[in-house]
């Protein structure tokens, strides 16, 4: 009897473990429709960064990944890698390599753009153009002046790019004192060095939508010190933008760990408080773009990290002031299967030219990019979104043993006669929701899209689609969902965007944006007299013919659909003539090669350089297509060039405006870089720079300043050394920079603007002394005018700036006198074989005071 006991038990465990593991919830979802709010149609999309992979703009497999992920917008041009980076060219510049200490990527970007060709920003305008998407453009003020932002807006206007938001550098908070970098000297600072970048685009788009690049997560206090500019001059932005790695660690963790920070992370990132933080600090219902978000926590790739982009999406776009939300970034979620970077490298080496749009690779999406193409169809059809009240669900664990909600929702009012909602599900558990829009019972025929997972860990899961009719959906354990159904209405008349107009033989070609639910299109046609003519067309291109040559024409295209006609898209104006002769701004010189940048022209199609030297031996013209900069390289050295210009379109070459002289010097200065401005105890600025050349003879600095940032002056020339002393009695009032120079010329580029940091006369705090010993940091801070010994706090903070945190450590002094402290930090107290910048502070009623840059820089034992 025993025995059959045992036997009953384990037959009833086995009968009983399926059931307990496919354990269904009940619970309930409740459309809200009274509290939505208006969603700008595209609100979600991508980063790009395809430099260093196989893939150009006009690559047909990445050309694919864009079709098939159908984002609302993309940026031009991608995050850190954009900081060298040429918008001119398409290209990357080895100067502004050379300005930057991280370069090894930018050198890679580089070669990889001299082999595949340049990334130009009107080849992804048009491949936006084919999926209905959208353009931001991250500035490069870095390296970039503000007369080149200007030629870069006005090519755009020349081009009928409509850019929908301009962002003023990436990630500009981890390039000040804290990290050795004097880009700008805190985020006053930068607002004020972007100020130029911004009056330049505005005289070109006097409404544009401009971003400052606030902060990354964590980093409040850049931010603040941004509202510091605004609350003194105003602000000139109208648009927040921000990055955000929430659940980011500048080490490794294990999946628990790293799951439950994200559980926690992705609330907290994206809560009421967080937006009401970045109000305060703007403005109340100020536009909200992010341009990078992502999970960067390694173990998390999988089916968690596709939950967690698309969560992220749908929380940050529940506020009622979301504008665009993009991640990092669009040729991860869809990427090349086969890794052929090395075909790149070796047809650089060999200076082989090589087709790479011919190069093959296959596509991968990832679990990322699967459930961004399935919110897509969602967030690129509506424009109204419903936040959705999920009751009867479990928690998960977060942070710090919190347990925190698992399930998110949020409902899409669709313009194409469907409704959408998109569930995330970051629980084990499978759930069974009624569904209700307000008070009343849906209805539906549904078709549910989804991915899903047993288990977090999971990758490489498919997409899977159900159609099912009732008033309950279900939702699988570690799942992303879009359920659509019919709303009853008829489709709204979206109305379609010009994005190419072109100067042909026969005429202008028009491209615009598709409409599926349109049936036909009817362009307008105004002539320069006013007379107005219409063409109906069946697709979303056409040729106008029958024009007269020299007229000038505007064109707008309206879409038409079953029961009514689209507001008529962006009007573009084109003169059907030749293009006028283009005038070049600036031409500078790098080894065996060029690059020339002139001001863009309307109606043009292109370019063509034709380089001759001077003794005959040499001439060769070059197709630029349509950029406003181009490196010739392949030259010599101690030959004249003579150089000119000419625009094309359909109808033939301009004339050339003027012709430009060089000789390519091989003793040519490297830039220097990194120069800072510091007061002295005596008034004075004390100018620094880390000077590279160590190849060239007789190099010397030119030392530059300005009273605006960019609007410089020489000042001092030939300077020995990597330092100088402005003891005029104006200096503190100047921005600097520094060129290279001997008897070659002078650097093309100059780095940095620095801004001079000024001291308090009255009061002294600074480090005297940094000694490492076995047991840790001995620190020795020298005072003047300081009560330190009735302070409330006294003592060092040390940044680690071995990850993107920024994070900050605070150790009291042990040894205290008016006129120095002493703090002795041991080895334990610091985590090993990380970077760390410090400064002194002393505390008190009237507030905090630390020391002024530069900092001393340790770095802890392993």
């Amino acid at each position: 009897m025993k025995d059959l006991t045992n036997v009953l038990i384990v037959l009833f465990s086995i009968v009983l473990l399926p059931l307990q593991a496919q354990e269904v919830v009940k619970g309930e979802l409740r459309i809200d429709t009274a509290h939505g709010h208006e969603l700008e149609l595209g609100a979600s999309g991508f980063n790009v960064r395809i430099a260093d992979k196989v893939w150009g703009y006009t690559h047909p497999e990445f050309r694919q990944a864009v079709h098939q992920l159908q984002p609302g917008w993309l940026r031009y041009f991608s995050g850190t890698m954009g900081d060298a980076f040429s918008a001119a060219t398409g290209q990357y510049n080895l100067d502004y390599a050379m300005m930057m200490d991280h370069r090894g990527q930018f050198l890679k970007g580089h070669r990889f753009t001299q082999v595949k060709g340049p990334h130009r920003i009107i080849d992804l305008y048009d491949l936006l153009g084919e999926v209905g998407g959208k353009l931001v453009v991250t500035i490069n003020g870095f390296t970039e002046t503000p007369e080149m932002t200007k030629a870069l807006a006005e090519f755009c206007k020349d081009n009928h790019i409509i850019v929908e938001a301009w962002q003023f550098c990436n990630e500009p908070y981890f390039y000040v004192p804290n990290r050795n970098r004097y880009w700008w000297n805190d985020g006053y600072d930068y607002a004020q060095k972007m100020k130029p970048h911004a009056d330049a685009i505005r005289e070109v788009f006097p409404d544009a939508k401009m971003a400052l690049n606030f902060t990354w997560d964590g980093i409040w206090g850049f931010m603040k010190e941004i509202n510091r500019y605004q609350i003194e001059n105003g602000a000139y932005w109208n648009v927040f933008s921000k990055h955000s790695y929430a659940p980011h660690i500048g080490g490794k963790e294990s999946f628990d760990q790293a799951m439950r920070r994200a559980n926690s992370k992705i609330i907290e990132a994206t809560s009421d408080e967080a937006m009401e933080e970045i109000e305060a600090y703007t403005e109340e219902d100020i536009p909200l773009l992010i341009t990078e978000f992502g999970v960067w926590n390694r173990p998390l790739n999988g089916i968690f990290s596709g939950i967690y982009n698309t969560e992220y999406t749908l929380r940050q776009l529940s506020h009622s002031n979301a504008f665009l939300i993009g991640s990092h970034e669009v040729s991860n979620k869809i990427r090349p299967a086969s890794n052929k970077n090395q075909l790149i490298e070796n047809a650089y080496a060999q200076q082989i030219p090589i087709d790479t749009d011919t190069i093959m690779s296959g596509l991968y999406q990832d679990e990322e990019g699967k459930g961004l193409q399935l919110l897509h169809e969602a967030t690129n059809n509506s424009r109204k979104i419903n936040p959705v009240i999920v009751t009867g669900t479990r928690k998960v664990p977060g942070l710090k043993n919190d347990k925190v909600e698992s399930v998110y929702a949020m409902h899409f009012e669709g313009v194409n006669g469907l409704d959408y909602l998109a569930v995330t599900n970051r629980s084990e558990y499978a759930y069974t929701f009624d569904l209700k829009l307000d008070n009343e019972t849906v209805n539906g025929e549904f078709t549910h899209k989804y991915i899903w997972s047993k288990v977090a860990e999971n990758k490489n899961v498919p997409i899977e689609e159900q159609t099912y009719q009732g008033n309950t959906v279900a939702i699988k354990p570690f799942s992303v969902n879009v359920i659509q159904w019919p709303n009853g209405n008829s489709p709204s008349h979206e109305a379609t965007r010009i994005y190419s107009a072109d100067v042909v033989a026969s005429g202008v070609r028009l491209d615009w944006w598709e409409r599926k639910k349109a049936s036909n299109y009817e362009v307008t046609i105004t002539d320069q007299s006013g007379t107005i003519s219409h063409k109906e067309v069946n697709s979303n291109q056409t040729v106008i013919t029958d024009l007269k040559e020299g007229e000038e024409y505007t064109f707008e295209v309206a879409a038409l659909y079953n029961d009514g006609k689209s507001e008529p898209s962006n009007p573009v104006t084109v003169n059907y003539a030749l293009p006028e002769a283009p005038k070049i701004f600036k031409l500078s010189q790098r080894d065996t090669t060029f690059t020339l940048f002139w001001e863009s022209e309307k109606n043009t199609n292109g370019y063509q350089i034709e380089v001759k030297s001077k003794d005959g031996s040499f001439m060769e013209t070059y197709d630029t297509k349509n950029v406003f900069g181009y490196r010739v390289s392949g030259l010599q050295y101690d030959q004249q060039y003579t150089i000119s210009l000419r625009a094309y379109n359909g109808l033939g070459t301009s004339q050339s405006a003027s012709h430009e002289t060089i000789t390519l010097e091989e003793d040519f200065p490297i830039p220097a870089r990194n120069i800072s401005a510091t007061e002295t105890r005596n008034g004075n600025v004390y100018l620094e720079w880390i000077a590279q050349d160590t190849l060239n003879p007789g190099v010397r600095y030119n030392i530059y300043r300005g009273k605006a940032p960019h609007d410089f002056t020489l000042y001092q020339e030939a300077v020995e050394g990597t330092h100088f002393i402005d003891e005029s009695s104006e200096g503190l009032d100047y921005f600097y920079t520094v060129k290279a120079v001997n008897s070659a010329g002078e650097a093309s580029f100059y780095p940095n603007v620095a801004t001079v940091i000024k001291r308090d006369p009255a009061y002294t705090l600074e480090i005297s002394e940094v000694t490492s010993t076995a047991e840790g940091l001995q620190i020795k801070v020298a005072t003047e005018n300081l009560d330190v010994e009735n302070a409330s706090s006294v003592g060092v903070k040390l940044n680690d700036v071995s990850f993107l945190n920024l994070e900050e450590v605070g150790f009291e002094a042990q040894s205290i006198k008016n006129d120095h402290f002493e703090v002795v930090i041991p080895w334990t107290k610091l985590n090993g074989n990380r970077s760390y910048f410090v400064k002194a502070y002393v505390k008190s009623r009237s507030g905090e005071k630390r020391s002024l840059p530069p900092f001393h820089k340790i770095r802890t034992p392993q």
